[in-house]
């Protein structure tokens, strides 16, 4: 039999959706049956090259598993990060316990190390991709609101005066408008006009865009089988018009949707109004450069709440390297160099994870004092950046 392994080709594309789609959606109502291609537009239509950022495995020139590795670009706190998404992990039915899963995922890691992305994020069984550095991590405010809310926050009487667009291709000027309002945030990924709305619709959802008079005033998307995906107004003080507009648009008394904390304004404005809170952790990611990621995330923090100023050294030994770091925070300002400094912490890779951006960790608790104020990092991913 020959086997091949290795990236796949665009001749190769409709053939791997097939395969995938069927590992995947296989068992699926026929009301509900879900597909790659209406799952994740903005990675699986043609123009983005689903095959190449695919690997796969080949026997005798079938298609028999497949790993996505679909690059990304990040911007956190002005600094920029490479990031590989990883997505799909199928194996066919007919070929499973061959370690296919295995050798591709390694040779993911391999790629993500080799061209130097900073880190990898994906869904996934947390002990299954354990073996490949991946580890829980971050954090998002996840909000409830309900009528009732509404109703004692803005009286019974409120209605919004906001109505609802479905955006589409057509209307630039809106997509643009709602590009840059995702990209005021101090993190974000590298959303353009030509891939906004496919992003906006990954796991079947609906983008909308919300008028006051012709005035642009926000931004939501819907799934087609209900739920908010993602929310953000122009002003925050039109937040509960907001999200009237898209209650009304889904049909519902009540909503849920997960924030970034970094977003302070509209955590501020919806824990003053909303029926319920959590924390939820955001992903699951493997961090191949800690210096660049610390750096960036923690700046974040630094930047909506005062941090105690000091250095911490750090030494990580890391799934790609060891990585011996000065942390250094002085007000506002935040560093993250090499250092041949005696570590204060030493860390194994996924322990490192753990204590700088999840949401226990018992080595945080012994850090310094001044330090442990600084973690965990403000690492968010939207759902509609997801693999």
């Amino acid at each position: 039999m020959e086997i091949y392994k290795g990236r796949g080709t665009e001749a190769d594309e409709k053939e791997l959706i097939e395969v995938i789609d069927d590992v995947f959606f296989s068992e699926d109502d026929e009301a509900t049956k879900r597909n790659f291609i209406e799952l994740l537009p903005s990675l699986y239509k043609k123009q983005y090259s689903p095959g190449y950022n695919n690997l796969i495995v080949k026997e005798d020139g079938a298609i028999k598993a497949a790993i996505g590795c679909y690059p990304r670009e990040v911007t956190a706190a002005g600094r920029s990060l490479k990031v590989m998404g990883i997505g799909n992990v199928a194996v066919a039915k007919d070929s499973r316990r061959k370690g296919y899963m295995v050798d591709l995922m390694n040779i993911a890691v391999d790629i993500t190390k080799n061209e130097d992305y900073d880190y990898s994020l994906l869904g996934g069984d947390r002990q299954r991709y354990g073996y490949f550095g991946y580890e829980p991590i971050g954090y998002g405010q996840r909000f409830s609101i309900n009528r009732n809310n509404i109703d004692h926050v803005a009286g019974r009487d409120f209605a919004t005066t906001f109505t609802a667009k479905e955006v589409t291709e057509d209307d630039t000027a809106t997509v643009d408008k709602i590009v840059a309002l995702y990209k005021s945030l101090p993190y974000h990924m590298n959303r353009t006009r030509e891939n906004c709305l496919d992003v906006l619709r990954s796991w079947r959802s609906i983008p909308y865009a919300a008028f006051e008079n012709g005035e642009f005033k926000g931004y939501f998307s819907v799934q087609k089988f209900g739920g908010l995906q993602e929310i953000k107004a122009v002003n925050v003080e039109d937040t509960l018009s907001l999200i009237d507009c898209a209650m009304k648009v889904i049909g519902t008394e009540s909503v849920g949707f997960t924030i970034p904390v970094f977003d302070t304004d509209f955590c501020d404005y919806m824990i003053k109004i909303c029926s319920g809170s959590a924390l939820n952790n955001a992903d699951m990611i493997n961090i191949f450069n800690f210096r660049k990621f610390i750096e960036a995330f923690l700046a974040i923090k630094a930047e909506r709440m005062n941090l105690c100023s000091g250095t911490l050294n750090v030494l990580i030994h890391g799934f790609k390297q060891d990585e011996s770091l000065a942390i250094t925070v002085d007000g506002k300002n935040v560093s993250v160099t090499e250092t041949d400094a005696k570590p204060d912490i030493e860390l194994e890779h996924h322990r490192a994870i753990d204590m700088i951006g999840g949401m226990f960790s018992k080595e945080r608790n012994s850090l310094p004092a001044f330090a442990q104020g600084w973690f965990p990092l403000d690492f968010f991913a939207y759902g509609q950046d997801n693999v």
